[in-house]
């Protein structure tokens, strides 16, 4: 992302020709990929809500282990909160594959307000992504748009149908809209009905001394228990009261794809007393950290950075976060570039080499997708529970990179928290 210096230019036809061909490429190709070959983890939310009314003759309860069948020996549960198997309860009545389009194309609907918001906060920042010139805004955001979906967070979760551009809906939608009569919280409360890891980003409200946005995030969070309860009495009292705390519901933690905190140090080699005891200390010292630098990224209106940092903070201290829930990755990188590196890594040392080094590693690693390097240095796509060593390792290096670069992040926005930006780099401000 270079300066926004030059003056602005009428956009080029043939430029914006040849994006809007690539974004009709990249999404089309996307949305036949999920209708004809994906859409697995779709079936599972929408089992879920059939099990209310029976619908399509399914006779098992919403938390029996073995609600879809994979294969003879292997089958995906429903892991959420009664709420969310009532929230996608119109999908029951739906047939699969019409159900299937509208999740996708909300789903890209959602990465291209997405795209939109990097757009403008890149240049409210005084930058410019490359090539929007050329473009113009709207070209620009489509193409941004398609890069986005292509990421691997995205390009896996568009396929599998997953759920995760909701939640960042809700949580974004809360987080950047103004707080006028209806105090922030809401929404976050919703999206923990949905899936609990939202319930992390309360300490962006609890940094900003935000006491009524708690409050309004534990009343709807309760809300949507209530609801679970008073609507599916015994499936809420199964979940709140068993599945919740069933680790055989989950999967493997050291499956390659997962890039929590305690999934990459699984992947390097910790287990038993250690692993909990490095886990635990990283996890709680990541909590600290991000809360320490809130306010100094507040006062600086860096308002995605604090978002970014939270989200990082939710995706870590989970068991699981497999890398497709990392939808915040194209904001975690729009974040770094016009935040991190031009505040704090801007003078040419050692510092800034290490940082950019680690950023490129991540940014590179993490848009590839750490399942596609397992299995490309693997060999198949078969047995990944029983992967050797070497890829295993290799598909955690662009987290653990990503981890260090926040950590360096984070102490350096502690040291610099009282500077004046205005006498040390005037365009900061």
């Amino acid at each position: 992302m270079t300066s926004s210096s030059a003056e602005l230019r009428a956009p080029s036809r043939p430029w914006q020709v040849g994006a809007w061909i690539a974004v009709v490429v990249v999404l089309g190709g996307q949305f036949l990929y999920a209708m004809t070959q994906g859409g697995l983890d779709f079936t599972v939310y929408r089992a879920g809500a059939a099990t209310i009314f029976g619908n399509d003759g399914i006779t098992k309860d919403l938390y029996d282990l073995h609600l879809i069948p994979l294969t003879e020996t292997s089958f995906l549960p429903f892991t959420y909160p009664p709420f969310a198997a009532l929230l996608f309860l119109p999908f029951a009545f739906l047939p699969v594959k019409v159900g299937t389009a509208i999740m996708v194309i909300f789903s890209i609907a959602v990465a291209w307000w997405f795209a939109a918001i990097i757009y403008d906060y890149v240049n409210h920042r005084g930058y410019k992504i490359p090539l929007q010139d050329k473009l113009g805004r709207t070209t620009t955001i489509a193409l941004l748009a398609a890069l986005i979906c292509l990421s691997g967070p995205w390009r896996r979760g568009l396929g599998l149908v997953q759920i995760n551009p909701l939640i960042m809906l809700l949580i974004l939608a809360d987080l950047l809209r103004p707080a006028t009569k209806v105090p922030r919280g809401l929404l976050i409360g919703i999206a923990a009905g949905i899936k609990l890891t939202p319930l992390a980003f309360g300490l962006v409200l609890l940094m900003r001394k935000d006491i009524k946005g708690l409050v309004t995030l534990a009343a709807s969070f309760a809300g949507t228990i209530l609801v679970g309860v008073l609507l599916l009495p015994h499936q809420a009292a199964e979940f709140w009261f068993d599945a919740i705390s069933d680790p055989s519901r989950v999967g493997n933690i050291n499956y390659l794809d997962n890039i929590s905190i305690q999934g990459w140090l699984m992947h390097i080699g910790l287990t038993g007393p250690v692993l909990k005891i490095v886990m635990y200390v990283l996890i709680l010292a990541l909590i600290v950290g991000v809360a320490a630098v809130i306010p100094s990224l507040d006062k600086r209106g860096m308002k995605l950075s604090i978002v970014s940092l939270n989200a990082f903070v939710m995706l870590s201290i989970s068991p699981i976060s497999w890398s497709h829930h990392n939808t915040w990755f194209p904001l975690i990188i729009a974040a770094i570039c016009v935040d991190a590196v031009p505040w704090l890594f801007w003078r040419k040392d050692p510092e800034r080499t290490i940082a950019l080094v680690l950023a490129w590693v991540a940014a590179i690693g993490l848009y590839i997708s750490p399942m596609w390097i397992g299995i490309a240095l693997y060999g198949s796509s078969q047995y990944l529970d029983y992967i050797s060593t070497f890829p295993l390792v290799a598909s955690a290096i662009p987290i653990i990179c990503l981890f260090v670069f926040f950590w360096m992040w984070i102490i350096e926005a502690w040291r610099n928290r009282n500077v004046d930006d205005s006498r040390v780099r005037p365009e900061l401000v």
